[in-house]
């Protein structure tokens, strides 16, 4: 759907394009002012040295890959008439610029003196020239002005009236004037390299004109503040884990052997991001083993979250497994050998069922790329679902195998047990 809008806009000459979810352009809006992911803003006092810095640049990136959607200086111009007064010869004539410029604006755009009020209507009653008198730039330099002494003098005499184009957008960061030239990343191109390769191409255009300098905003700065963020919130997770699991078992092994799962899971999970970010798979495939330029799949701040949400899920099934070998052990009496095959049999229905309800939930989510509005769902659906299916099934066979080997044995006889039932019961 995007490639069929982007041919029919490009179709279009004197069309300029922002195409994204809405969502994306409203972060993009807060972070930089823009809908666009990246902003390159030149901060200068000329207007017209900052047109033309933002054509140079325009220019600059244009060749870049992974550069889309380029939009320089989103300003219009539009005809003007300024009128420049001569202070000096206002004051030879008892006027201020205050007073002169106030009676052209109630001659020519005029001014509301009153309301008249027709049934539910109300109407501005506006006091200016007529039509005739206010048609062209000869009218205004004709235009008389009165002193409150009651000196009379033309505006020809004491200002400058001109024609000239100006424009219709102003911006300012900071008190500083600035012009932005916006850009997005094509499908295939990773944000923090497109902004590195745009810093080397756009820093020598704008040290030749002094007086200016360049910032960069945009998505890019968020990702960076979210990494940390998010490796911050990946070790909370982990040690949250950690603890919930060793209160759980009073044991370090079992819970290094649950822990085992998150490896297996990320194997499943950057898998998946290099068979569905990749550019051209199979090329990518042949770089690996020395075979042409190989092209990073793109890792978005979604990714991550997807990593972080499949650490919980990853962890669930190895700790079916284990929690289930011990109550074997523990409260049936089976052998360490036998209790981790009857485990594993036991709880495959278990743990397949529940991996597949999950996968099949987010299928949609991964079929949905390079839809509109699926920026943030597909990334975070690929690396979990991938990472399901690699640690549902490694999971069957590296952690039982881990288990027999340094799973240890049972924390309690069963005798133990059966004593402590006994017991309770006579108790009670």
């Amino acid at each position: 759907m995007r490639h069929a809008l982007e041919g029919l806009l490009d179709a279009s000459p004197g069309i300029t394009r922002q195409i994204g979810g809405p969502i994306d352009h409203r972060l993009s809006h807060i972070l930089s002012g823009t809908p666009a992911a990246i902003a390159v803003k030149v901060f200068g006092d000329n207007l017209e040295e900052l047109r033309a810095i933002a054509a140079e640049v325009e220019k600059a990136m244009l060749p870049i890959p992974g550069v889309r959607d380029l939009v320089a200086n989103r300003e219009v111009l539009t005809d003007t008439v300024p009128v420049r007064f001569d202070k000096t010869r206002l004051a030879h004539y008892g006027l201020t610029p205050a007073d002169a410029a106030g009676q052209l604006q109630t001659a020519f755009l005029g001014q509301t003196v009153g309301v008249v009020n027709q049934g539910a209507s109300r109407m501005d009653i506006v006091l200016r020239l007529e039509g005739a008198s206010r048609r062209n730039l000869d009218d205004v330099r004709a235009f008389t002005l009165q002193a409150p002494s009651g000196a009379i003098v033309r505006v020809r005499d004491v200002a400058e009236v001109i024609e000239e184009r100006a424009s219709s957008l102003i911006t300012r960061e900071n008190v500083r004037r600035k012009a932005v030239i916006s850009c997005n990343v094509a499908e295939g191109h990773n944000l923090g390299d497109l902004i590195e390769e745009i810093r080397a191409q756009v820093d020598p255009v704008v040290r030749n004109f002094p007086g200016t300098y360049v910032e960069y905003g945009g998505q890019f700065e968020a990702q960076k503040e979210a990494s940390s963020r998010i490796l911050l919130a990946s070790l909370a997770v982990l040690g949250v884990i950690v603890i919930i699991l060793y209160s759980t078992f009073r044991s370090a092994r079992p819970v290094l052997l649950i822990l085992l799962n998150l490896p297996l899971a990320l194997v499943g999970g950057v898998a998946a991001l290099f068979i569905a970010e990749s550019p051209d798979l199979f090329r990518n495939i042949g770089a690996l083993f020395g075979h042409g330029t190989y092209v990073a799949p793109v890792v978005s701040i979604s990714s991550l979250v997807g990593f972080i949400g499949l650490a919980g899920i990853a962890c669930r099934n190895g700790l079916l497994l284990i929690s289930h070998y011990y109550h074997l052990m523990e409260e049936e009496g089976v052998a360490k050998k036998d209790a981790v095959v009857q485990g594993a049999r036991e709880r495959l229905v278990p743990i397949l069922m529940t991996a597949m309800s999950s996968a099949l939930a987010l299928v949609p989510l991964v079929l949905a790329k390079g839809e509109i509005g699926s920026e943030l769902q597909h990334p975070i659906a690929v690396v979990i679902l991938g990472g399901l299916v690699s640690s549902t099934f490694l999971n069957l066979f590296v952690v039982p195998i881990g288990f027999d080997l340094f799973g240890g044995g049972p924390r309690k006889s069963r005798g133990d047990s059966i004593s402590h039932l006994e017991s309770t019961q006579a108790q009670s």
